[in-house]
């Protein structure tokens, strides 16, 4: 039964900046850039709060002070990234503040659609994914006859297929896994990904759940498609 949530808030939003001159988009982190007058990050809060989930964020320590500000209205807490950089470094900051078995990861500065309060039902590990038409710039996820997510193919894959999505209901095993998970060769980051097949072979198998919207906001053209999308802010289902 997942009650905590950790939202990975970390990241340098390299593609974000990259070629821009909008003091806003230079100097905001992403999840704290607005879509129709609310942050990113503020509606994923707000569901997870309605839902009675208590928040943790993952931030680095230079932006530490702009999310404190900006975000000073929730009853959220923070914990902060250190050197090593990828998903699971990032989630890994979060050791202390989890307490429970299962809890929920979510990317600071996605979109999702999906009915958090069923997620306190969950009672096993989840990898959520979205059908997408080309899988080849996606983690493809590859299950078997149960459901189990067995592997998932980086950048590998081609045509229809079902795209991890970086959301996840986690176990907490992850930390004691930690250290067994391999650094990227090329970016020295460590991956969730892995930690997925590493648990696997603990026989911590997380299921594959199905979510009808996901939408990554990475340019400031997608951040300009997320206001179309939320269609002036009154469609509330997307957070």
């Amino acid at each position: 039964m997942a009650r905590e949530a950790v939202i990975l808030a970390g990241g340098e939003s390299k593609r974000m900046k990259r070629g821009t001159t909008d003091p806003v988009l230079i100097n905001t982190p992403k999840p704290l850039l607005e879509i129709n007058g609310k942050s990113i990050i503020a509606r994923k809060i707000e569901k997870l709060l309605e839902a009675d989930f208590s928040v943790n964020i993952i931030i680095s320590e230079k932006d530490k002070p702009i999310f404190e500000e900006r975000l000073k209205d929730y009853p959220v807490t923070y914990s902060v990234q250190g050197q090593e950089k990828g998903t699971a470094a990032a989630l890994y900051a979060a050791k202390d503040w989890v307490k429970d078995d299962l809890f929920l990861v979510e990317m600071g500065d996605d979109l999702y659609n999906f009915d958090v309060k069923s997620l306190r039902d969950y009672k096993t590990p989840v990898v959520f994914g979205f059908e997408v038409d080309d899988v080849s710039s996606y983690g493809l996820l590859i299950t078997n006859d149960d459901g189990d997510v067995t592997d998932i193919l980086e950048k590998q894959g081609s045509g229809r297929g079902l795209a991890n999505t970086g959301m996840y209901v986690m176990h907490k095993d992850f930390f004691d896994v930690y250290n067994d998970i391999p650094s990227d060769e090329k970016s020295g980051e460590r991956f969730l990904t892995h930690a997925v097949k590493i648990l696997r072979g603990r026989n911590i198998n997380f299921k594959v759940k199905k979510i009808d919207f996901w939408f990554g906001v990475n340019t400031p053209e997608q951040l300009r498609q997320a206001d179309l999308l939320i269609n002036g802010g009154k469609n509330e289902r997307y957070g």
